[in-house]
């Protein structure tokens, strides 16, 4: 039998010690969750539809909204703490002259400038749930103007209530390794979501020149219908 002082200290532990980390959209910070999606979402980093058994179909608003209308089909599933979520996405650029003019009208020295951002996206997630920390990693690979493939491990923290602490980092694989990191907190309510961190994405836009952005604001907003 368990000691009395063992029984107080055992009702005594918070709540977030048996809670799960949630997101609401199946995305943590520029990676995506091994979480199912169970309800209709609106949101900017992922709005989505479930259908059945563990798919469902999505779109990025952040990037319709960027000229690059996108569609994705997920397929989710969860058994005991283990977590596994595969997805693909095909994304069809249409901002090139939009993006082309502003470019070529800013930096008189660069003659010619047009983007290919059309193609497909795939990704594969494994994730294991350990009460209120979710650890993952996460590879990806993409077809546009070139590959790109990229490996990220992230741990989420429940910290308490709905909120969770993330923290991801990996190597982008593209003509040599890159450092991708990303640190920020967020919330998975019953239907409201949230998340703002910053992201290290090494990004040195040849349309810029001398400007490097090393870090870039993560935000996201959703709404899911439960």
């Amino acid at each position: 039998m368990p000691s009395t002082g063992l029984l107080i200290a055992l009702l005594l532990l918070p709540a977030a010690a048996f809670a799960q980390v949630r997101t609401n959209v199946a995305r943590l910070l520029t990676s995506d969750a091994a979480e199912v999606i169970d309800a209709p979402v609106v949101g900017l980093q992922r709005t989505a539809l479930p259908l059945f058994a563990g798919l469902s179909v999505d779109t990025s608003l952040y990037a319709d909204a960027l000229l690059a209308p996108n569609l994705g089909l997920r397929w989710a599933v969860a058994g005991g703490p283990h977590r596994v979520a595969l997805g693909a996405r095909y994304t069809h650029f249409v901002g090139a002259s939009a993006y082309s003019s502003r470019v070529e009208s800013r930096e008189p020295a660069i003659q010619s400038f047009t983007p290919e951002l059309s193609g497909p996206a795939f990704y594969a997630v494994y994730g294991l749930s350990l009460g209120p920390v979710l650890v993952q990693g996460e590879a990806r690979y993409a077809r546009y103007d070139s590959d790109y493939l990229a490996f990220t491990g992230a741990v989420a923290w429940n910290l308490t209530g709905a909120w969770s602490l993330i923290a991801e980092g990996g190597m982008r694989v593209k003509g040599g390794a890159k450092l991708k990191a990303a640190a920020g907190v967020r919330y998975g309510g019953e239907h409201f979501g949230m998340a703002l961190g910053a992201a290290y994405v090494d990004l040195s836009d040849p349309a810029l020149p001398g400007q490097d952005l090393p870090v870039l604001p993560t935000f996201d907003l959703s709404w899911s219908f439960r």
